[in-house]
């Protein structure tokens, strides 16, 4: 091989590595420990799990007027509003399965009685808790919290890192009290018990039936 040849090989070869980092840092992991993204910089990043559920709700309402529907009716609506965010469709495992209406009326409707028989442990109850019944949470302290919890496995984290980043988004909102917490908890933790992605769909679901 020449030296001009060798030189040209290795500036490709540079130039596609270049591309890769850059399309590594456009699309990072969705499934890390740190998906919420507001424990290191008080911000999410824009493709977290919290992220992609309010793209999802955007979605059902840009392009449904669901005036009167049941919640039967609103799974199948926000199914087909979720073919309008790309994002959601690549978190999709093989095989998802939507929430039956009697599953979303575990967190729609009878979220009291499922939050008190959560299948998870002392540690995550305590933070749910914490959610639930403090007046006004810090929820970036919170979440830096959860992030050093030595006590905590990754897939803990990821779940309440999911869960802190979402309510802190959506801080403020009008319907904001423990009714709306316990709600997105339950949501959040059934549908973790399948997949993130229906963990993502069942929050979704949360919010579009208070509006």
């Amino acid at each position: 091989m020449t030296k001009t040849t060798f030189i040209c090989s290795l500036g490709f070869l540079f130039f596609l590595m270049a591309c890769d980092a850059e399309d590594y840092e456009q699309y990072p992991n969705m499934h890390s420990s740190d998906t919420s993204g507001i424990a290191a910089q008080g911000k999410p990043a824009q493709i977290d799990l919290a992220f992609i559920t309010q793209q999802l709700c955007a979605s059902y309402s840009t392009h449904f007027d669901d005036n009167n529907t049941t919640l039967s009716q609103k799974i199948v609506l926000l199914e087909s509003a979720s073919l309008y965010v790309p994002l959601f469709t690549s978190l999709k495992p093989v095989g998802f399965v939507l929430p039956t209406t009697t599953e979303a009326a575990m967190f729609v409707t009878d979220y009291e009685d499922f939050y008190e028989n959560l299948n998870v442990s002392p540690q995550m109850t305590g933070y749910f808790d914490t959610i639930a019944e403090t007046q006004d949470v810090d929820y970036l302290v919170l979440a830096d919290t959860v992030q050093t919890d030595i006590i905590l496995t990754p897939t803990e984290k990821m779940q309440l890192q999911f869960i802190i980043t979402y309510l802190y988004e959506t801080k403020g909102d009008p319907i904001e009290d423990d009714t709306w917490t316990k709600k997105n908890i339950v949501a959040a933790v059934k549908g973790f018990e399948k997949s993130p992605a229906n963990a993502v769909f069942n929050v979704a679901l949360v919010k579009i039936t208070q509006q």
